[in-house]
């Protein structure tokens, strides 16, 4: 099945989806990278790899584009997503082939109270434990390095493929 004909019944949708190939993992093989239009960003939603020859869609990876801003990629290979503007950061990296979650920061920083408490979550939907700011600083530079972030060159959708 062609991607045009995955869309056929839904042209509307179709012109809001984008890709771009890009190798996360350094394997030579380039993952396949979805990104859908939301206002007047594109955000990565989906991420696919080739394993055996085929295409598998990396289901520990998905993004909600109403909880905040565009996830990131760095050089490095690491996504990074903000969740509720930048208080969230979880960041995702390939392991043995596949998509993995790593790590989620969370800065808990109340301006009303005047207070600060960092946090960590080390599996997804795990719970959280508090950490120092300086913690929380180097957990989030061991994660995006020297936090060269790749532009992303998105392409229509409809064109994979062409």
């Amino acid at each position: 099945m062609t991607i045009k004909s995955y869309y056929d019944d839904t042209p509307d949708l179709l012109k809001k989806r984008y890709y771009f190939l890009y190798d996360l993992d350094g394997n030579d093989t380039k993952e396949l990278l979805l990104g859908q239009a939301w206002g007047e960003d594109i955000y990565l939603y989906a991420v696919y790899a080739i394993k055996n020859g085929i295409a598998v869609r990396q289901e520990e990876y998905w993004y909600d584009p109403q909880r905040g801003n565009p996830p990131l990629l760095y050089k490095n290979g690491i996504i990074r997503v903000e969740a509720d503007g930048d208080t969230m950061l979880q960041y995702y990296r390939f392991e043995d082939g596949e998509l993995k979650f790593q790590i989620m920061l969370i800065d808990d920083y109340s301006p009303v109270f005047d207070s600060g408490n960092y946090k960590r979550v080390d599996e997804k939907g795990g719970f959280s434990k508090i950490i120092t700011k300086a913690e929380f600083d180097r957990l989030q530079k061991e994660f995006e390095g020297d936090g060269q972030v790749i532009e992303l060159d998105w392409k229509p959708l409809a064109e994979y493929g062409r």
